[in-house]
């Protein structure tokens, strides 16, 4: 995930179902799991990124991934489907390429029209290219709610229009200059020499777009003081630059945090321009203004065929004023979008992901790798000595046991745990032999300190009525998935 308000519920929807298929799930920055692949802490398995962009430090990670027999799986939450004309032109050459395609044993597509594409420009890939939809959009879809805040609430008591932002170039928290500077560093002015000079051109138009809607904004505040007005900018604008521009109203509300589809889903009228939550508002029935009052064919144009344009705010404000007789066709809009974005399907897109990566799970050895015994020859000496073993779970449940029967066992002493677990050193050595191949032997030499012989009896609990559940394979089999995580860089340590 790039971005936890954009992109972490669909995720989360991903976890949800790929858990009920019996996959383990874990969700980690990529700091962190860089760290932990360096120190090969952690098996092969299925890796998902937000995107094969080939900048350089992607490239490498990838590069090493593949080179640990990682199954790579990308969907791109960019995506690219606002471009009518560019997608091919910028989008594709500036984020996909064949080399990053090799690495990679899957790739999700949001809908007909990328997958068909996609196909097309990598022929010698096109079977890892799969029609799926995305988890994002599984999200946007009417049966999906959101829980609503106390301090929600009090907003929604009147009827709510949300606008949202995209000045990703003219309001960015870093400089327009750091911008062009990221994209150079990372190739994206190579691969696609288009590209800078379409961002030169969208800059100025951005800086003059974002003006307009500050007046907009102020405008309709005022004039529609029955409405409440939530501002939602883009997770990279400075939100500062709006309290500073716009003016401090009742009906105001200026808020980035959360997601968006909270606010998409109960609110009367979304305005937007070139924005992906355009596409959002459309798949939840939702009526969306494509507030276009500057002349610019570029980034977002695909909105216009399935948006109300509107280029003026007088317009606008009749719209609004005449909301209930409004007759937009909100099911032809759906209807041209179902092309880019699949969402129509009655099966969620989390769903056919997670069908994906079972398949590609056949071909990932799951054999535990055992570090910490495959190097190590198993010295047992002073094996006849028994000891007593309990699992840390029998354990938490005698204290609740314990409370429950505090009258019967006040004053008393009581030995917790089961005579079926006392075993001799050797026997859980032998054990533990069973289950993992390594060098076991029994020595003469060497002594323990502590000297006393357990067989232990655990009669006076048990004649309570409480028995232990966990035996002792259930626990050898516990702490070698444990182990397995753990890097032995020495022979000797005694673990």
């Amino acid at each position: 995930m790039e971005m936890a308000r954009r992109e972490l519920n669909g995720n989360l929807l991903l976890t949800i179902i790929s858990l009920k298929k019996h996959f383990n799930v874990y969700i980690s920055d990529t700091a962190t799991f860089k760290y932990l692949l360096e120190k090969n802490l952690i098996k092969p398995g299925i890796i998902h990124t937000k995107s094969i962009t080939h900048g350089q430090a992607k490239a490498k990670f990838h590069q090493k991934l593949y080179e640990k027999n990682f199954k790579i799986t990308a969907i791109d939450e960019e995506h690219g489907l606002l471009e009518d004309f560019g997608y091919e032109q910028y989008f594709i050459t500036s984020r996909l390429s064949k080399k990053e395609l090799k690495k990679i044993a899957a790739f999700f597509c949001w809908g007909k029209y990328d997958f068909e594409i996609l196909r097309k420009y990598f022929v010698d890939f096109k079977h890892k290219f799969h029609l799926t939809g995305s988890p994002r959009s599984d999200i946007w879809k009417k049966k999906i709610n959101f829980k609503i805040n106390k301090q929600e609430k009090k907003i929604f008591k009147k009827p709510v229009i949300l606008i949202c932002t995209n000045f990703a170039f003219s309001n960015n928290i870093y400089s327009y200059k750091n911008i062009i500077d990221m994209k150079n560093r990372e190739g994206y002015y190579d691969r696609t020499p288009n590209l800078l000079k379409r961002d030169k051109n969208f800059y100025p138009y951005q800086k003059k777009l974002i003006i307009k809607f500050v007046d907009l904004i102020n405008n309709l505040t005022k004039k529609f003081p029955n409405y409440n007005f939530c501002v939602r900018p883009h997770p990279v604008e400075k939100i500062s630059y709006w309290h500073k521009k716009l003016h401090k109203r009742n009906n105001l509300h200026i808020n980035n945090t959360g997601a968006v589809s909270l606010w998409i889903k109960n609110c009367k009228l979304m305005i937007q321009s070139g924005c992906t939550t355009g596409c959002e508002g459309v798949i939840s029935d939702k009526l969306v203004i494509n507030y276009v009052p500057l002349k610019y064919r570029g980034n977002g144009e695909f909105l216009k065929k399935i948006s109300l344009n509107i280029k003026s705010q007088d317009k606008l404000f009749s719209v609004i004023r005449n909301l209930k007789k409004n007759n937009f066709n909100k099911f032809k809009s759906q209807r041209i979008l179902n092309e880019r974005i699949q969402f129509k399907s009655k099966r969620l897109a989390a769903e056919n992901i997670s069908n994906v990566w079972l398949k590609l799970s056949k071909n990932i050895s799951t054999k535990i790798n055992n570090n910490f015994l495959i190097y190590l020859n198993l010295i047992v000496y002073e094996n006849h000595f028994y000891r007593t073993f309990i699992h840390v779970n029998d354990i938490a449940r005698s204290f609740y046991f314990a409370i429950n029967n505090s009258k019967k066992m006040i004053g008393n002493i009581y030995n917790v745990g089961s005579e079926k677990m006392n075993f001799t050193k050797q026997e859980v050595a032998e054990k533990i032999k069973k289950k993992v191949d390594f060098y076991l032997h029994f020595a003469e030499i060497g002594e323990d300190a502590d000297k006393r012989n357990y067989f232990v009896s655990y009669n006076k609990i048990n004649q309570l009525g409480f028995e232990t559940e966990i035996d002792i394979d259930d626990g050898i089999d516990e702490l070698i998935k444990g182990m397995d995580l753990i890097n032995i860089s020495s022979r000797y340590y005694n673990v």
